[in-house]
């Protein structure tokens, strides 16, 4: 556009413009129009040269991922997530620490890693390298995703208020024993977030900062958004798209400090018992109503089938 600008402004025009310039004209005056000078054409460049606002979330979203020399989305899906996140709201956002989706166009995962609440801080990595698609990231006994989330440095991640969600774009595989979803474990197997069900014996060892505890009921290891918060120090509850699921004490209160896998859990700085998932978003901050949880798991099928 600026190349345009200068020659049309400075009488410079250049062959390139001069046949743009005519090909303008003849379109002007063919649709009845009257063509007097090339301000016209340098408005109508201006005009085409402008960015394209998406909001402010998605804006420093795009910026960041320019900044790295990411491929962008196609406007379309662009369009997608700027309507999603302002289904979702201002005030839910920032409940948040992190929030990644992941569901690329082709080609655009490293978009999709970054952190759409706070871009600079906790990008995600896909390690060894499991197989990407527009429903989310597929995981397996080595594959898995390093949220780049530590539960220790998140300032919404707070000890009485805390939440950990992930969306599994399917069910999870039946394996004949416990299948980690994802999270943290220490080495004293006491600071852990951990969503980890098993479809045989319907469990969940599962915790917020909680060295875990069996709970029961199929609703919580279907397709959908698995949340799990600490309402109170002493108290941990599982949400399976905003509804509530089951509650159980907690035994800890210490917060983790290592990196949340999806996948497999993270144990004390090394990948295990990893297991064949699919994801399509990780939320990570304080907790969220279960009106919000309801939306947000709206808005992310949303982005997943656009």
């Amino acid at each position: 556009g600026f190349g345009f600008r200068y020659g049309f402004k400075s009488g410079l025009i250049s062959s390139i413009g001069k046949i743009l310039a005519k090909a303008y004209k003849t379109r002007v005056e063919a649709d009845g129009g009257t063509y007097e000078n090339n301000d016209c054409l340098v408005a109508a460049l201006e005009v085409l040269s402008a960015p394209s606002d998406y909001g402010d979330v998605v804006n420093a979203w795009i910026e960041r991922a320019t900044s790295l020399s990411y491929a962008i989305p196609e406007a379309a899906t662009l369009g997608v997530l700027q309507t999603q996140l302002g289904n979702i709201g201002d005030t839910t956002l920032a409940k948040m620490d992190v929030f990644h989706v992941y569901s690329p166009d082709a080609g655009t995962m490293d978009f999709f890693t970054l952190n759409i609440v706070e871009p600079t801080t906790a990008q995600s990595t896909l390690v060894n390298a499991p197989t990407s698609s527009v429903d989310g990231v597929l995981t397996n006994a080595t594959n898995y995703i390093d949220t780049g989330a530590n539960p220790s440095s998140l300032s919404k991640y707070a000890l009485d208020d805390a939440q950990f969600s992930v969306y599994l774009s399917q069910d999870i595989v039946d394996t004949g024993s416990v299948n980690y979803i994802g999270g943290v474990i220490d080495g004293s197997f006491n600071l852990t977030i951990r969503p980890a069900p098993s479809i045989v014996s319907g469990r969940d060892y599962s915790g917020m900062n909680d060295d875990g505890g069996q709970r029961s009921g199929p609703s919580d290891i279907t397709a959908g958004l698995k949340t799990h918060q600490r309402i109170q120090y002493t108290e941990s509850r599982i949400y399976q798209d905003g509804v509530h699921i089951t509650t159980k004490s907690n035994d800890s209160t210490d917060i983790p400090n290592l990196n949340a896998y999806l996948g497999g859990i993270n144990a004390n700085g090394t990948f295990s018992t990893g297991q064949a998932n699919k994801f399509l978003a990780d939320i990570f901050g304080s907790s969220l109503t279960t009106t919000e949880m309801a939306t947000v798991g709206t808005a992310i099928e949303a982005i997943q089938t656009r």
